[in-house]
């Protein structure tokens, strides 16, 4: 059970993150009464008051709500926001859901395992700023939450299931079973490591038992040392060698269900091909790649057994302790400041922290797009900051290169034409805004913002530091970012009332950058 602070606190987050999901994507003609911000909505007058006002609609807003004057509890404002966007009854049902989860998960101890990237990846408590239900696990229950949530510092062992080489298909390269299942595995045959909730869930397969009963399948059993599980919930770590699988899970975490079909693990895998014949990356910048999957023919079980089945092995975390850039960003159970305001504290100067970070994160992602067309994924759960001692950031990285794109004007040699990889180039410069300056630098700025010098300084210095970049692959790319009026966001609020999670609607922001260098010519 959790505490009332807890559910309180998990309820004004759910909160928070309804009301500015609905400010970014409808812009209802709010009105601003000194610190009280009043909504209009088809159920009538929301009235909440704004801790902090951010350019990008990372408002901090206090728990206390009326509607049409009168004190609102929790259930009437998710239902007067949840009709404002045409949700069905079932979606207050979820977001039910992650608040309990959140809840949960805000009165468990911190993960303190001695592994800063560990302890990063599994204290992510709240989730997406904006997102409707960012907890939300429909399909695992509070047993299921308590073995393998990463939130609560779960650690466990793989089942694994054993494959002739008959009915496999594999791309780049195949995921290297543990010393403990390559002992039980006849040469030639596949082991794919599965999580011990899809174990279960494919438990009673008609055609895995089929196959099975045929000879070409085996089931393991649980195998292997202790595996601990990233903020994804389904990428999973080796505890003694390192090694990391993204796993299929057949359950819907957000508002999505988190199973592999094989084209976008061939996706990944074209990714990590591309970025491999680049040669040298941008100092500072790095890429974890994604180095190949195994999964059951779609040929012999159909495409949804597959997409059940596929497994991607991925690059161990590289040295000196990344750290998830979502997790370090994240304010403590009790408001504590996020651990990469201390970072920046300790180095001393904000903005020179600010410049050292786009030095390594924004600029080469600019560089890489422009010079292979190649853009990431980069949100701030697939970006690890890497700092020294002193606090200061020294490299980024990024991962989960199933979400890369490459422009279809700018294909690299050896990329076919038709790869899943490849994008109309207005789409992936539209990914890349989204990822990479609204998801990720927005949410960077915002916090780092509220708590030192404020957001405007902050936006100052980005488009300061874009106006100076003068790599000629990267040049174009920036100033559009300076001129360009309006930046793309996913409305996750809309889309998940709608059920488009895997076509999102799209709105336009106001693009901080481009007034900051306005301000800039101004002065």
């Amino acid at each position: 059970m959790s505490s009332l602070g807890s559910l309180a606190r998990a309820q004004a987050a759910a909160q928070e993150r309804l009301v500015t999901s609905l400010l970014r994507e409808l812009a209802p003609p709010a009105v601003r009464d000194g610190d009280v911000l009043r909504i209009p909505l088809p159920g009538g007058e929301l009235a909440v008051g704004v801790r902090t006002w951010s350019p990008t609609g990372h408002h901090r807003l206090a728990d206390d709500v009326t509607l049409d004057g009168r004190p609102a509890a929790h259930e009437a404002v998710v239902a007067a926001v949840l009709d404002a966007v045409g949700a069905g009854p079932g979606h207050a049902d979820l977001v039910a859901d992650s608040v309990a989860r959140t809840a949960r998960y805000l009165d468990a101890p911190p993960v303190r395992s001695g592994d800063r990237t560990r302890d990063a990846e599994q204290s992510l408590r709240l989730g997406h700023p904006f997102h409707p239900t960012p907890k939300s696990a429909q399909g695992l229950d509070d047993a299921d939450l308590g073995a393998w949530a990463p939130e609560l510092g779960a650690a466990f062992v793989l089942h694994h299931l054993a494959l002739d080489p008959r009915v496999v298909v594999t791309g780049g390269t195949p995921p290297v079973p543990p010393a403990a299942v390559a002992a039980r595995l006849t040469a030639g045959w596949t082991a794919l490591p599965l999580h011990p909730f899809q174990a279960r869930v494919l438990a009673a397969d008609p055609t895995l038992a089929v196959l099975e009963a045929e000879g070409s399948l085996r089931w393991l059993g649980p195998r292997g040392d202790p595996v601990w599980p990233t903020s994804s919930v389904r990428t999973v770590v080796d505890t003694v060698t390192g090694a990391s699988w993204k796993l299929p899970l057949r359950a819907r975490l957000t508002h999505f269900v988190r199973t592999t079909p094989p084209e976008q693990a061939c996706r990944a895998v074209d990714a990590a091909a591309v970025v491999e014949r680049l040669g040298p990356l941008p100092a500072g910048f790095g890429v974890i790649a994604d180095r190949g999957f195994a999964t059951l023919d779609p040929a012999v079980g159909g495409d949804r057994l597959a997409a059940d089945l596929t497994v991607i092995a991925r690059a161990p975390f590289p040295p000196g302790g990344p750290r998830v850039l979502a997790g370090v960003l994240e304010e403590g159970p009790d408001g504590e400041a996020p651990p990469l305001v201390a970072d920046v504290r300790a180095a001393g100067d904000v903005h020179a922290w600010l410049r050292r970070w786009l030095d390594v994160s924004l600029v080469p992602l600019l560089v890489l797009f422009g010079r292979a067309g190649l853009g990431f994924e980069a949100h701030p759960q697939n970006t690890l900051v890497t700092t020294d001692a002193a606090g200061w950031p020294t490299a980024c990285w990024v991962r989960d290169l199933e979400g890369a794109h490459v422009r279809a004007d700018r294909l690299p040699p050896g990329l076919p034409a038709d790869s899943p990889l490849v994008y109309r180039p207005e789409e992936a410069w539209r990914r890349l805004r989204y990822h990479g300056v609204v998801n990720h630098l927005a949410l960077l700025v915002a916090v780092l913002g509220r708590h030192t010098v404020g957001e405007a300084a902050l936006w100052a210095t980005v488009a300061d530091v874009l106006a100076g970049v003068t790599d000629r692959d990267a040049a174009p790319w920036a100033r559009d970012l300076l001129a360009s009026p309006t930046l793309p966001a996913k409305a996750h609020l809309r889309s998940w009332a709608a059920g488009r999670g895997e076509d999102p609607l799209y709105v336009a922001l106001p693009n901080p950058i481009a007034a900051a260098a306005r301000g800039r010519m101004s002065a």
